[in-house]
């Protein structure tokens, strides 16, 4: 057990080393900064609710850099999309984090972090369950009909009605290939700014949908410009949090460490699947992690007499997080044998890339 004196509690540093790593992956995978996962795992290891959000805000701050520089190499950054969010998100980002402090005043800030991730993580995993069921579906059909079939395919049609809106100023976004209102953008970087500051995360597990539900943007544009857009968001959100007192660099830096390695193997995944896969897994992350925060949630309203709800909460966030790291290695190796004409599972061929 490691001491973090700032944040007042004992803890095993291989646990944070491991959520680094892990989340890192799974960041890297589906453009995410992995706070809604972070937040209630630093809560469920004994953290307290404002430190958790602190110190998972300045964590995703320098593991985004990692994966941002790698999805740029990639191919999967659109400039003018991300930057025309930053204003935005800047400012969500200040009012989510004073209603943070507002809460942390009120000695609520556990309960309110949990109860809002539990509710956000419900809505955003039945909708993107729903879409991506439908999209994989197509697939399937375009492919049993001899059509070829690229990395992205959604059957959503948000993004017809939100491209419609003819407020000017009308942005172009050539690498995403959109063209939209410049206040649709700006809207969405408000939203998940304030998500990015009361939760501490950088707002990616609701940006990338937004990005592929409303703006129309592909997955993989999404993936990246959102890495991109979180490393604004997260280094703001880092410099509120640690002037609030929510910071304990300690417990960061050894975060950092295993993030630093799971978000190149994460970004480097996404080349092997279609834009599909990369939305399951965005969703199966928001039902697992909803698990685990609800059962600390129920822990911590019963006034903690239930000592096992609390150990099933900390036995379910690693487990959860073990699990999607090693869904996504499935994933690349069954690409590979696909590509090589080996044999693989009928649900595979719809959901990897081809070469």
């Amino acid at each position: 057990m490691f001491e973090f004196i700032i944040a007042g509690m004992q803890a095993p540093i291989f646990l944070l080393v491991l959520t680094g790593m892990t989340v890192g992956m799974v960041g890297g995978f589906i453009g995410v900064g992995g706070g809604y996962m972070v937040t209630p795992a630093l809560i469920v290891f004994g953290f307290p609710g404002y430190m958790a959000s602190g110190i998972d805000v300045m964590h995703i701050a320098g593991k985004s850099v990692v994966a941002t520089i790698r999805h740029r190499q990639l191919g999967n950054i659109d400039w003018i999309l991300g930057l025309t969010m930053v204003g935005g998100t800047m400012m969500g980002v200040e009012m989510g984090v004073r209603i943070l402090n507002y809460t942390k005043a009120l000695g609520l800030s556990g309960i309110a972090l949990l109860t809002g991730s539990v509710a956000i993580m419900i809505g955003l995993f039945l909708y993107t369950q729903v879409e991506t069921h439908r999209s994989q579906k197509k697939i399937n059909e375009l492919t049993k009909d001899g059509k070829t079939v690229g990395r992205e395919l959604s059957v959503s049609t948000l993004p017809v009605f939100f491209q419609s809106i003819a407020l000017k100023p009308i942005v172009r976004c050539h690498t995403a290939r959109l063209v939209i209102s410049m206040w649709v953008i700006v809207i969405i970087g408000i939203a998940t700014g304030v998500l990015a500051g009361f939760f501490g995360v950088g707002g990616g597990f609701i940006r990338v949908p937004a990005l592929v539900y409303i703006a129309g943007a592909t997955t993989h544009i999404a993936v990246g410009t959102d890495l991109l857009e979180i490393v604004v968001s997260g280094g703001y959100g880092a410099l509120r949090q640690y002037m609030s007192g929510n910071v304990d660099m300690v417990a960061v830096w050894f975060m950092i460490i295993g993030a630093m390695f799971g978000a190149q193997f994460g970004s480097i995944a996404t080349s092997f699947v279609r834009g599909p896969a990369i939305r399951y897994i965005l969703s199966y992350s928001l039902l697992l992690a909803t698990t685990g925060a609800f059962l600390r949630l129920i822990y911590m309203l019963t006034h903690q007499q239930y000592e096992f709800l609390n150990f099933l909460a900390v036995v379910f966030t690693l487990g959860e997080m073990l699990f999607l790291c090693l869904f996504i290695m499935t994933l690349v190796i069954f690409s590979v044998r696909h590509r090589h004409g080996k044999w693989v599972p009928g649900w595979i061929p719809s959901l990897v890339a081809t070469p």
